[in-house]
């Protein structure tokens, strides 16, 4: 008889402990499928949020930024010879598409969220040609690739194109690029016009990509207005 009972206690006691541990086996599946609810759960809310545009961070934005110069005053004299800019390039260092920030005395940035439509050459080399034919104080401007044959050429290096956001510093739109124009002779280079190195810093209200772009466009057209002086006073004969 004590046998019997003891054997009943035996098989209730292992019932017992198997339901605890299938208990805590749910327990723990149920824990499990919560948290990968939970995770589920905040992916969409964020997706939501991308998705939507519901993000207020600017950061986030992308923007696009192309080069338009202040119009041009037009010349006294509008030249009849043909000129061609033949070469625009900028430094290595500014050369990608995503605009550029000086941060630290010896580090640069370059924004992910803000960038020329294109590539800076050709928008700076776009942005000038029109301002060249706009003027009338250089002659014809020939595009690339055209037939007409240059009485003068122009080749433009950047060699500055950043806005300066160090910290304790006004912010800056700094633009350098040096200049030389030069006649065409029997298809090949002739006397020098113009071998010229100009910069300009303009102060910024804002430190925004926006901005730092006016700013740019700013030099730039004061660059190209002393650059048409130059060019008229070195042209002392017509073509």
């Amino acid at each position: 008889m004590s046998r019997a009972i003891d054997k009943v206690r035996s098989a209730d006691f292992q019932s017992a402990v198997s339901q605890v541990s299938n208990l805590r086996r749910l327990n723990s599946l149920r824990a499990f499928q919560l948290t990968e609810e939970m995770r589920t759960l905040w992916f969409t809310i964020l997706a939501a949020i991308v998705m939507c545009g519901c993000a207020t961070n600017p950061k986030w934005k992308s923007q696009q930024f192309v080069f338009e110069l202040p119009p041009a005053t037009p010349a006294a004299t509008v030249r009849t010879n043909v000129i061609a800019l033949a070469r625009v390039s900028v430094a290595p260092h500014f050369q990608d598409r995503s605009l550029t920030y000086r941060t630290t005395d010896d580090g640069y940035e370059h924004d992910p969220y803000a960038e020329f439509a294109v590539i800076p050459e050709r928008a700076i080399a776009h942005a000038i040609r029109a301002w060249m034919r706009q003027s009338g104080a250089f002659g014809h401007v020939a595009d690339p690739g055209s037939g007409l044959v240059p009485d003068v050429v122009a080749e433009i290096s950047v060699n500055e194109l950043y806005g300066d956001f160090r910290k304790g510093t006004q912010p800056v739109a700094i633009v350098g690029m040096h200049y030389l124009f030069y006649e065409v002779k029997d298809g090949g280079p002739g006397k020098v016009l113009l071998d010229k190195t100009a910069v300009r810093k303009t102060a910024l209200k804002q430190k925004t990509p926006a901005a730092l772009v006016a700013g740019w466009n700013s030099g730039l057209g004061e660059i190209m207005q002393e650059i048409a002086t130059e060019y008229s006073e070195a042209c002392s004969r017509p073509f």
